[in-house]
């Protein structure tokens, strides 16, 4: 029996788009949860996440891949991605649609000159669309994850902070 090499991914929507994100770099999917919002806070981000004493930003894709701007409601969704920097990022989208596999051979490349930083690393059509597949570890620019993890390494000193203190 031939195995044919298949893909995983997580289609998801944001701003009237489709777009999809490898399953593995996914870590969880959230509802929208309150969210600390420190002065300061750079426009890229919605706020700060609290996942058990661990700090996750939270990203806004639609101003980083300049969208129109999300509408945040009731259903909004949180998708926890690893591979953005360092440590844990969350990424608010619209809604998460499906997770969906397909053979490898479905994916149709895109050009690194093709979309910003070469986030698009590949497209497949979902339902007649054509959805692009983002890297996590593309959606930054160096510089960028470099802002974020000291962002996000001074967050998490102030949440420990707030931690009673053993006696």
């Amino acid at each position: 029996m031939l195995l044919i090499p298949q893909r995983v991914l997580l289609v998801f929507h944001l701003s009237g788009q489709t777009a999809a994100l490898p399953l593995e770099s996914a870590q969880r999917i959230v509802p929208m949860a309150q969210l600390a919002r420190p002065l300061g806070l750079p426009s890229l981000l919605e706020g700060i996440l609290n996942l058990g004493g661990r700090v996750a930003p939270v990203l806004r894709l639609d101003r980083l891949l300049h969208l129109p701007l999300q509408r945040l409601g009731l259903y909004s969704t949180l998708i926890i991605v690893n591979g953005v920097s360092d440590g844990r990022v969350a990424i608010l989208v619209d809604r998460v649609s499906e997770i969906l596999t397909v053979p490898e051979s479905a994916l149709l490349p895109i050009g690194e000159e093709d979309s910003f930083n070469a986030c698009a690393v590949a497209a497949v059509f979902v339902q007649g669309q054509m959805v692009p597949l983002l890297s996590p570890a593309r959606i930054l620019l160096e510089k960028e994850r470099e802002a974020l993890s000291q962002f996000q390494a001074m967050a998490q000193r102030r949440l420990q902070d707030w931690e009673p203190q053993a006696l």
